[in-house]
Parts: C-alpha cells; sequence; structure tokens
C-alpha cells in the first residue's frame, strides 16, 4: 500500500541582502545627479582645456587597485593563481603596461594582441593564447616562444598536429571545453563537454608523440553577476581533469576559468543598477577556489589557475569627458542633449545605461533628457533617459565606466577617435594622440587613372 504523501509545512518568505551590499546609486534613471568636478585628483575642466573634448581618461591607481583586489581574494585561497589580462578588452598599450607591472601574464586571442604583449616585454612563456582562430604562423611563434596555447576546433587541432611533426621536443597545449551552462547555449568556443567531444580531442592528442595536454580551459560567458555560474564551470573542469589523469594518464597542470566577470555598469532594461548585481572579487574568488580546494589531493599534484578578466579590471578605471553641444526639444516632453562623445568610441551604449554626471550643477530644475552623440546617425544614442540638472550648450558632463571595450571596438566614423590620457599622483600623460585625417587616410591609395589634374594639385598642396 502506498504511504501518503507528507505535506510540507508552511515557511514565511526571508529577505536576504543583495549581495553586492547597500546601494551606492538608486535603479533605473534616477541616478546621481551630483556633480563629478575631478578625475584621479585632476579637475575636469582643466583636462578640457590642455586637451580638447571629449577626452577619455584613464586612472591609474584605480586601474592597479582592481588588479591587486583581485589578485589578492584569489591568491588568498588558492596561492598558484595568475590572472591574464585580456589584451581585446582594452589594448591600450600604456593599459597592458600598468597590468603587466602588477604582475599579471598576457590573454590574446590573435597575433596582433600577441606581438603587442611581446612589444611590453612580456615572455612568450607568460601568455595566454586563445580564441577560435589562430594563424600557422602565430602557432608556430606561440610554440617557439612556450606560450600556453589552448586548442579551439577539430580543424585547428588537425593544424597543431601538422605542425608538431617539425617540433625538436613535445610541447604542452590546453584544451578549451564547452560546458553547457547558460541559455541560449554559449558554446562557440572550444570542444563539447557534455557531448563527449572534449574527451574525442583528448584522446587524440595523447596519441601524438610532440604534444602533451597539459590544461584545460573554459570561457562560459559575458557579465556572468552570479558566482555559481564559474563554481559549476570550474567543477565540470575538474571532473574531466581528474578523468583524464585517471584514464589517458596524464598531468593536468593548469585549469583556466576565462573571463566574463561583471562589473557594476548597468544593462540595459534591467530593475536595478548594476552594482547590486556584481558579485565582488572576494565572492568571484570563493566560488572557484571552493571545489579546487576540495579536490586538490585527488589531482597528481595541484593544478595551477588562471583567469582571464579584462572588464573587471579595466571598466571602471575609466572614464569619458564630454560637451554638451546643443540642447533642443524632442517630439515629446524630454529634451535632447546632443554631446560630442557617440557611440563610434562609445559602442558600449549600445548595452549599458553608463551613469553620467554633470561637472558642474548650476542650481536648475532637475529635467529629462535623451543624450544623442554627433553622428549623422539615428542610432547615435549614449542614454534613452537620464534626469540631471538643466543643460545647455558648453557643459561637460563624465561618461563613467567606460573602461571595457570602448577602444578596442571603436572606429573613425564621421569624427576621428579622440585623445586617450592616463592621470596619475604626478600628473596627466597621453597615452594616444587625438587622430587627424593624415592619420586615418594614409594607408588609402588612389589608383591613377582617378586622379585628375585638379585632384593631383590638391594632393602637391597638402604634401601627399
Amino acid at each position: 500500500m502506498p504511504r501518503p504523501k507528507t505535506k510540507r509545512r508552511y515557511q514565511s518568505p526571508e529577505l536576504h541582502a543583495l549581495p553586492a551590499g547597500p546601494l551606492e546609486r538608486p535603479p533605473a534613471a534616477a541616478r546621481r545627479t551630483s556633480v563629478l568636478s575631478t578625475l584621479a585628483g585632476h579637475d575636469v575642466r582643466e583636462l578640457v582645456a590642455r586637451f580638447g573634448s571629449p577626452l577619455c581618461v584613464v586612472d591609474e591607481t584605480r586601474l592597479r587597485d582592481a588588479y591587486r583586489r583581485m589578485d589578492a581574494a584569489f591568491r588568498a585561497r588558492w596561492p598558484d593563481t595568475h590572472i591574464g589580462c585580456s589584451v581585446k578588452t582594452n589594448y591600450l598599450s600604456a593599459v597592458v603596461a600598468v597590468l603587466r607591472s602588477e604582475g599579471a601574464w598576457g590573454e590574446v586571442v590573435s597575433g596582433f594582441e600577441y606581438r603587442l604583449c611581446r612589444d611590453l616585454g612580456i615572455p612568450g612563456n607568460e601568455i595566454l593564447f586563445n580564441g577560435p582562430y589562430k594563424t600557422d604562423e602565430d602557432l608556430e611563434l606561440a610554440f617557439r616562444e612556450g606560450a600556453k596555447v589552448h586548442i579551439d576546433s577539430d580543424d585547428e587541432l588537425e593544424r597543431v598536429i601538422a605542425l608538431s611533426r617539425s617540433f625538436e621536443t613535445p610541447r604542452e597545449i590546453g584544451l578549451r571545453c564547452s560546458i553547457q551552462l547558460n541559455y541560449p547555449p554559449w558554446d562557440k568556443f572550444g570542444f563539447g563537454l557534455e557531448t563527449g567531444h572534449a574527451l574525442e580531442a583528448a584522446r587524440a592528442i595523447a596519441r601524438e608523440p610532440k604534444l602533451r595536454l597539459a590544461g584545460l580551459h573554459a570561457h562560459v560567458g559575458t557579465y556572468l553577476p552570479d558566482p555559481g555560474t564559474y563554481a559549476r564551470s570550474i567543477e565540470s573542469l575538474i571532473g574531466f581533469a581528474l578523468r583524464l589523469e585517471r584514464e589517458l594518464d596524464l598531468r593536468i597542470g593548469h585549469l583556466d576559468v576565462g573571463g566574463g566577470y561583471a562589473t557594476r555598469n548597468t544593462l540595459h532594461h534591467t530593475m536595478l543598477p548594476g552594482e547590486a548585481l556584481a558579485a565582488s572579487a572576494e565572492d568571484y574568488a570563493e566560488a572557484i577556489t571552493a571545489p579546487l580546494r576540495k579536490a586538490a589531493r585527488q589531482f597528481r599534484s595541484p593544478p595551477r589557475l588562471f583567469l582571464e578578466p579584462g572588464r573587471f579590471l579595466v571598466d571602471e578605471a575609466v572614464s569619458m569627458i564630454t560637451t554638451v553641444r546643443a540642447v533642443k526639444r524632442g517630439s515629446g516632453q524630454q529634451k535632447a542633449a546632443l554631446v560630442d562623445c557617440g557611440v563610434h568610441i562609445l559602442p558600449t551604449a549600445f548595452w549599458y545605461d553608463h551613469e553620467i554626471r554633470p561637472v558642474e550643477d548650476r542650481g536648475g530644475a532637475l529635467e529629462s533628457y535623451r543624450m544623442v552623440g554627433p553622428l549623422c546617425m539615428q542610432i547615435d544614442c549614449v542614454r534613452q533617459n537620464l534626469v540631471l540638472p538643466s543643460l545647455r550648450s558648453g557643459d561637460l558632463l563624465v561618461i563613467q565606466d567606460v573602461g571595457a571595450y570602448n577602444f578596442s571596438q571603436s572606429m573613425q566614423f564621421i569624427y576621428m577617435r579622440p585623445t586617450y590620457v592616463m592621470a596619475h599622483a604626478a600628473g596627466v600623460d597621453v597615452i594616444r594622440e587625438r587622430e587627424s585625417d593624415a592619420y586615418v587616410r594614409e594607408p588609402e591609395r588612389l589608383p591613377a587613372h582617378l586622379v585628375s589634374d585638379e585632384t593631383r594639385h590638391s594632393l602637391l598642396v597638402r604634401g601627399r
């Protein structure tokens, strides 16, 4: 006779604190309206007077502090941890050089980024080489210099096997694993772990006399505020690594949990600001290292841990100063504030509601604005809805937390890219000059049959 079902006792709901602690700013459009008149200790007006507008300002101290906090959080829990600076997130050489001076490795996804790291003095054996496509020339250089190369696909593995036949001694490689932790699946990168594809690739590598499978890598998403996602990811990597050591007689020397760590930037259409959702460095560190500590004795020797934060290190260290060039009435009651910073140099405006602060408050009433850029495109919108003290032409604004992906993905469209400076206690240094017409057009070539007398004269006058 079946036992009667036991009724669950009612439990009253409980309130829990948000993971980021008390909110520093309220949600949605009602953000800070207080002035922000200095950046890294330097007066915003003076910066614009010296370097023009728009102007991108890197706060060197904040950049170093972000690295040190994450490094300390992980090393306190797993001492053999190394941070790879994600170069694609911001490949301004000065930014990479600061992170390198703090001890960062390079993490690259192309030959361009690899060479940038080498030019900055990062040795090949302290570079993590990821990405879905690597040229044969880049692979040869990376293997010759001892970089940690993570293989991404069957075709790439076949090319590496072919290259390995010219190696004098066996070389270590890593395997990128695709783990089903998200919906929709984040499955562009690597070999499927759940499908057995990664195991097939590992077995193929084990058969090669000049290759040694020494590491596993997983990059499971971007802007992931839940540390639990990383805990599940490394648990999967640990289980797979132990299976490989047991079945294929391997020693997995490193596990790489990739990047994607969230910052306080607020995604469009979210109820709460990013700082209420994003986890701290300590939260991420505990989630990732706890499974490692639990499984450490099962490995032949405890693996080295790699992580590849880009956004988490650079996002909040960079601000963009912009100038209001016109204020006009839109089709409704909301005003439009036209600024000289467009989406060509601030592409993250397509997915973030960036915090924007006035440099001066003249005491006017708060008004709702649509912040639009200078491009002749309807999509050039920096913020759809923003409440600020009354604005007029000439006012300065500071767009905060713009360090990740804006320079890397910026372009010259209608207006050139601006000056980039790095501010520190000793002063302010230009780290990239404002682009000129000549710089942008220099690679172009005009076919001879299109050169008229007028064109030839103009080119001579301009020194081209």
